[in-house]
């Protein structure tokens, strides 16, 4: 009975530990294999040149990237890191499906679903340092475009251009410090720009003290930051609300 016993309470953690060590095999293999890393790899045996012309345009339009986006000339550095990965793998998957099947809409259309799948795994228990982003799903469909032609990928750039290029830091209005300029204007645009700011108050030593008032504005503001690191957009936009409404 006391053996019984043992092997019944032994079992459970057993269980539990082969679990949890298939689950993180299975978290790393679908996190490289949606890094599409192994693509280059892939031989191009039919239409090859339509593959290298168009693997060379689309590397060449985000690498060497000049575009105008309203009264602003929009380069490689202005324009998000991530989504341009998207763009380059997104394209070179599509490339490499219309090369094995000739079709270019289901070479577009296999791409996508692969993005939609990406996405809806992000910030789920398969990849819980995910999240899912609307701005991704656009990349890929810039990039998935290029097996219609430089013309087609060109055009799709450049109308989703706005939305994947990096938000300017906000500019402080006079009287405001550099922690509570994030909250003048709109709040989406205070929530796009916290991308570009740094929490004052991870800092070690930092400190909230001075009068009441001042100390609630800046209890706010710490607040306002550890949501945004959390990417809770909702939060910091209530947070931004209640900052406005302070004396």
């Amino acid at each position: 009975m006391l053996v019984w016993l043992m092997l019944l309470t032994l079992s459970a953690p057993a269980e539990a530990s082969v679990f949890s060590d298939a689950l993180a095999k299975a978290r790393s293999v679908m996190q490289s294999a949606f890094q599409l890393s192994f693509l280059h790899k892939l031989p191009v045996v039919f239409y090859k040149e339509s593959f290298d012309r168009m693997f060379e345009h689309t590397n060449r339009s985000i690498d060497e990237m000049n575009l105008k986006y309203g009264d602003r000339t929009i380069t490689r550095d202005q324009f998000q890191d991530d989504k341009a990965a998207h763009i380059k793998k997104s394209a070179e998957l599509a490339l490499h499906i219309k090369s094995l099947i000739g079709s270019a809409h289901l070479a577009y259309g296999i791409t996508m679903v692969v993005g939609l799948i990406k996405e809806a795994i992000d910030g789920s228990f398969l990849n819980p340092g995910g999240s899912r982003s609307k701005e991704d799903v656009i990349a890929d469909h810039i990039g998935a475009r290029a097996v219609f032609g430089e013309k087609k990928f060109n055009e799709s750039l450049n109308k989703h251009l706005g939305k994947l290029i990096k938000p300017e830091p906000a500019a402080p209005a006079n009287g405001q410090t550099g922690e509570s300029a994030a909250f003048a204007g709109d709040q989406s645009a205070a929530t796009q720009s916290v991308e570009q700011q740094v929490n004052p108050f991870s800092q070690e030593g930092s400190q909230i003290g001075g009068n009441s008032s001042a100390n609630a504005r800046q209890q706010l503001i710490k607040r306002y930051y550890e949501a945004v690191e959390k990417g809770d957009t909702a939060a910091a936009r209530s947070i931004s609300a209640e900052l406005k409404a302070l004396p």
